[in-house]
């Protein structure tokens, strides 16, 4: 269910877990609003780590692209999934353990920084396989990857991204290549780096606090993104609160019909709500909520809100059809006429 909040969000919340494609910038553009927004919540004391199912692009790429948005970063604040899944392999084996991996240059670096030993063959006896994503991966690296989890490799993946969007659209992603291997093997990843889990969440949280700071308590934590099926899911996962923002994948209508498992702890247009406090939405009856100045009621078979270009009508209507979906297991949400939500600002 939503909750609110008295203080603004970025005081609310001291580490904001910050998803980027589709939140940060779409491609090679900004996301409007957003770096202003990330600047303002620094300056009202939010840390910011930023968080990524990419396993190809390195820190400092990213960070470069970042600042130039205006944005102060270090490199440092990236956590890629291939970060995440070095440290994973790290924390299952000793020091100097025999890995295989196939994927880009950033996942061999993490590899070795993590005090792991690469090999190419199979027959040199790795302890793990690491599979992670580019665009030159050859049949060669699959079938090496392949072999070593026949031969008893416990298997890790970057990420089970099944797509990845291109310039020319949508191509095969990490979890199409991620099937090949599970087709020819039979075997299932013992870990997976990227979002929908949480331990890249888990991760940033132990990486902002490697200099000696003491770690964020997770209730502090905020995980921030545009996807319910990776960003919010993996905060359900973890036990993260989670705000979810219109600027990308998710829609009005997929936040109203989101199962218990993706819904978002809050709802906003976009990063300039981090400088608000979150009206929490109240029930006025079985079939009505509101939230702050806003209606959302249900009539027969049809949603209808008081302001469909106000974003507290959303929040009163998500909370409206998340509690009648939960109370009565015969509610079918999806013969539910919804409104058409216009809430660009």
């Amino acid at each position: 269910m939503l909750k609110g909040t008295r203080q603004p969000l970025s005081q609310a919340y001291g580490l904001a877990l910050l998803d980027l494609d589709g939140v940060v910038y779409r491609g090679k553009l900004p996301v409007a609003h957003a770096a202003q927004s990330i600047r303002d919540a620094e300056s009202a004391g939010m840390v910011v780590e930023y968080t990524t199912n990419n396993s190809s692009r390195d820190q400092a790429t990213v960070a470069d692209q970042l600042k130039g948005f205006d944005l102060d970063v270090e490199p440092h604040q990236i956590i890629t999934s291939s970060i995440v899944a070095a440290r994973m392999v790290a924390h299952a084996f000793p020091q100097g353990s025999k890995v295989i991996m196939s994927g880009a240059p950033h996942l061999r670096e993490e590899i070795e920084r993590q005090g792991l030993t690469l090999v190419d063959h199979v027959e040199n006896g790795p302890v793990a396989a690491i599979q992670g994503w580019c665009p030159t991966m050859t049949w060669n690296a699959l079938a090496n990857i392949a072999f070593a989890v026949e031969h008893g490799a416990e298997y890790y993946v970057t990420n089970r991204d099944l797509t990845i969007p291109r310039e020319l659209g949508i191509a095969p992603g990490s979890g199409s290549m991620v099937e090949a291997v599970i087709t020819a093997t039979g075997v299932q990843p013992v870990g997976s780096a990227g979002k929908p889990e949480s331990a890249m969440y888990d991760e940033a949280r132990a990486l902002a606090a490697e200099d000696g700071e003491q770690m964020v308590a997770k209730e502090r934590c905020l995980a921030i993104g545009d996807r319910l099926d990776t960003d919010v899911e993996a905060g359900n996962r973890g036990g993260y609160d989670s705000l979810v923002v219109l600027t990308g994948v998710a829609t009005p209508h997929q936040i109203i019909l989101a199962p218990r498992h993706q819904r978002p702890t809050f709802v906003a247009v976009d990063l300039r709500d981090l400088a608000s406090p979150m009206p929490e939405p109240q029930q006025v009856s079985e079939n009505e909520w509101t939230c702050g100045d806003a209606t959302a009621r249900l009539d027969g078979k049809a949603l209808t809100v008081s302001d469909a270009t106000d974003i507290n009508a959303l929040r009163a209507a998500c909370q409206l059809m998340w509690s009648l979906a939960d109370g009565d297991a015969d509610f079918d949400v999806s013969a539910i006429t919804l409104p058409e939500f216009k809430l660009g600002r």
